[in-house]
């Protein structure tokens, strides 16, 4: 069974085909190289942005809605269209100024504002000395984003540095092109009746910025000593320059092409080009000359496509070129500089055998930014963001009409080894959380299934017995041989979840009611840390509902706290504040002890050191992802920490904890590490492999140095699916 039988999607915002635009089609082939990568279990679809009312496109069927680009009105309406549909897992946004109204583009803001969804916004022109109103404005979208993606390595330095927030937050993937043959331009030169031709070319849609004219101007030496020079111009004129001005700019290259008497070797193709023919005519060419005359360019899709296709490259000094071309394919020539890209010319024109040698390393050099593996990147980065539709499919059927089964052999329970009480009291809190947000007589089923385990876990004494054998089920003998104070204690924090759950029936409530008091009779005192925090959690959900027991309760909390303090106090040095001489397993639950009773005894040192003994968990669990303490060895101060065997519970309890500080701080930077954590789950961490399984809804059990632990056991599906439930009250 799935809580939504939907396919997940991605909504792309941006200029789309068939609009004549550079970011349209950058969108277009995004989308199908991504929809490739995710295959038919996530679905894309696409907001386009028209110019205006009067647009009119027949765009394909990915197109889901269209809105004009100024209207405040529309962006607002699509951001409640995806507010209010359950299935949106989260939107991309390609950015540019001039796609998005208003002035530098602030209408965008109207939409993000609003969208509660995660946002990954591409970045495709980033200044590094922005106008005040511009900054103003991309530092608004960086502050809404979940993440920034940026095409080179500088435009990251120079978000970085002009928008602090924007750390941890901005991933370079290069602009992608398509994977063609290398070949030889004679072969293409023929089917393009341009035999014996030297052919130079620039495409794209024709403008101002794009420094034709200075192309040009450096062809008479050239064709001078290389009659057989022929300069390719392909593409139409850009269609808001073309409102404009109309052909003013195109008509005065003309102009000096008759001045210098260049017609026999500049030829105009006025037309937007298909990918096969524009591949043609690049596979035809043999040197591709970037003529931009903006040095703050951040990228350049033509220059991708042309060294992609392995092309000899001339290109001015823009910010993209300088990063990406190199003596090795092609040279850089100094902005609006004829006379030096006549140079280059005759350079690279010199030597044949050289020529062909740079076509070689372009194409080499770019086989990173294939659209193929491009997707792949931004795949990855949408995983970290996006939460997966929530399913309890892998927990009914590791469920059967007694409990949930401690241990499965891949996704096929292993009923060998019977149940516990501590993965079924998981499975309580889950199917509680659940019911916060959806109720559905199915979840409540399992949730009456799991609390009647505990019930049948319970002693005539009130305490609990952990292991269930499945054939009799019965005790086991294995509760004779282990400490069972933890599982005890998660029993209570479970059983709290539903006495406090008022959207619950009362008979439920009651049923646990019955089955916590009971054990309240024992007077357990526990002596373990965990246990402790564990029943700090449990007395303090009760507390509203249990009035008769609110001074016991209160006096439990503080003397469990106070343990939890002088246990700090023992054990901190000056490098090392935290509750033990080592960090083991569940760390996280200690601190976020500390935090309930700081709340619940109004208590501001509790409360202190709960976010200390946090912050120190974090400094040694987060880098560029998360790293949970191996379970091989325990973690001692001032040894060498164990990196692995990593478990899910553990990132379930740094959420829990995380999410715990930032509803009683606001601090944002709580949230920002809760993301980063569950992103473990899905592919962000050492090993960069899932561990979440989209097919079954569950969890594997683990990562070891080379492999993930195919086994999807109860602790490790609870455990993701409390991370999951956790992450989703985020956004």
């Amino acid at each position: 069974m799935s809580i939504s039988q939907s396919r997940p999607t991605i909504v792309f915002l941006s200029t789309y085909p068939p609009r004549e635009c550079g970011i349209a089609t950058f969108t277009q082939d995004l989308l199908q190289s991504s929809q490739k990568f995710l295959g038919p279990l996530v679905d894309c679809k696409v907001a386009a942005l028209n110019l205006s009312t009067l647009d009119t496109y027949t765009y394909p069927p990915e197109v889901a809605w269209e809105i004009d680009q100024n209207s405040k009105k529309d962006h607002l309406s699509l951001a409640k269209s995806i507010n209010n549909d359950a299935d949106i897992s989260g939107v991309i946004i390609q950015h540019e100024y001039g796609i998005f109204g208003g002035l530098e583009g602030e209408v965008l803001l109207t939409f993000m504002k609003n969208c509660t969804k995660p946002m990954l916004v591409t970045l495709h022109t980033t200044l590094p000395k922005p106008s005040p109103k511009m900054k103003t404005v991309t530092k608004k979208i960086i502050d809404l984003a979940s993440t920034i993606v940026v095409l080179t390595q500088s435009s990251k330095d120079i978000i970085e540095t002009l928008y602090p927030k924007a750390l941890e937050k901005v991933f370079v993937i290069p602009h992608g092109i398509h994977n063609s043959v290398l070949s030889d331009p004679e072969k293409n030169k023929a089917t393009l009746e341009l035999e014996n031709r030297t052919i130079l070319t620039t495409f794209g849609l024709l403008s101002r910025g794009k420094g034709i004219e200075y192309a040009i101007r450096a062809l008479p030496k050239v064709i001078k000593k290389y009659p057989s020079v022929l300069y390719l111009i392909l593409g139409e004129t850009h269609p808001v320059i073309r409102r404009h001005e109309g052909e003013k700019y195109r008509l005065e290259l003309a102009q000096l092409i008759r001045d210098l008497a260049l017609e026999k070797h500049v030829k105009f193709y006025d037309q937007y080009f298909n990918l096969p023919d524009l591949l043609t005519f690049l596979q035809a060419t043999d040197i591709y000359i970037a003529t931009s005359i903006n040095p703050n360019q951040a990228v350049s899709g033509t220059l991708s496509y042309a060294l992609g296709t392995g092309l000899a490259v001339i290109s001015t000094e823009f910010a993209q070129a300088k990063e990406i071309v190199t003596s090795d394919t092609g040279r850089l020539v100094p902005l609006k500089d004829s006379p030096a890209l006549t140079d280059a010319l005759l350079d690279l024109l010199s030597d044949e055998k050289r020529l062909k040698q740079m076509h070689v390393n372009a194409y080499k050099m770019t086989r990173p930014m294939l659209w193929d593996t491009v997707a792949g990147e931004y795949v990855t980065l949408l995983e970290r963001m996006i939460i997966p539709a929530f399913k309890i499919d892998h927990l009914r059927k590791m469920t059967d009409d007694f409990g949930l089964f401690q241990f499965a052999s891949l996704t096929t329970p292993n009923k060998t080894f019977g149940y516990t009480l501590d993965d079924n009291a998981r499975a309580l809190i889950v199917c509680s959380w659940l019911l916060k947000k959806t109720y559905t007589k199915e979840v409540e089923a399992l949730l009456k299934l799991y609390l009647t385990f505990i019930e049948k876990c319970q002693l005539p004494d009130g305490s609990f017995s952990n292991y269930i054998g499945f054939s009799d089920k019965l005790p086991t003998v294995q509760n004779k041989k282990e400490d069972l104070e933890d599982s005890q204690a998660r029993a209570l924090w479970a059983l709290g979840e539903i006495i406090s759950h008022t959207r619950l029936p009362k008979d439920i409530r009651e049923h646990a009611k019955t089955i916590f008091l009971l054990h309240m009779k024992k007077k357990v005192t526990f002596t373990h840390l965990r246990a402790k925090a564990f029943t700090i959690k449990a007395f303090a959900q009760v507390l509203p509902v249990l009035s008769e027991k609110k001074d016991m309760l209160l006096n439990q909390i503080k003397v469990y706290a106070d343990a939890l303090q002088t246990s700090l106090t023992k054990n901190s040095v000056k490098s090392w504040r935290w509750f033990e001489k080592d960090l083991n397993y569940n760390n996280a639950l200690l601190p976020e002890s500390l935090l309930i009773a700081g709340d619940v005894l109004q208590n501001s040192r509790h409360t202190t050191r709960g976010l200390s003994t946090l912050q120190f968990l974090i400094s040694k669990t987060f880098s560029k992802t998360y790293m949970p303490i191996g379970h091989t060895v325990w973690y001692k101060n001032k040894e060498k920490r164990s990196t692995y065997d990593q478990q899910p519970e553990d990132p379930a309890a740094m959420i829990l904890a995380l999410v715990r500080a930032y509803d009683y701080t606001g601090n944002k930077q709580y949230k920002t590490y809760a993301n980063l954590c569950f992103s473990w789950f899905l592919g962000n961490n050492s090993l960069k492999k899932a561990l979440y399984d989209t097919k079954s809804g569950g969890s594997y059990d683990g990562l070891h140095p080379d492999r993930v632990n195919q086994n999807q056991g109860a602790e490790s599906l609870v455990s993701y699916l409390m991370s999951n439930l956790q992450i989703a009250q985020l956004h």
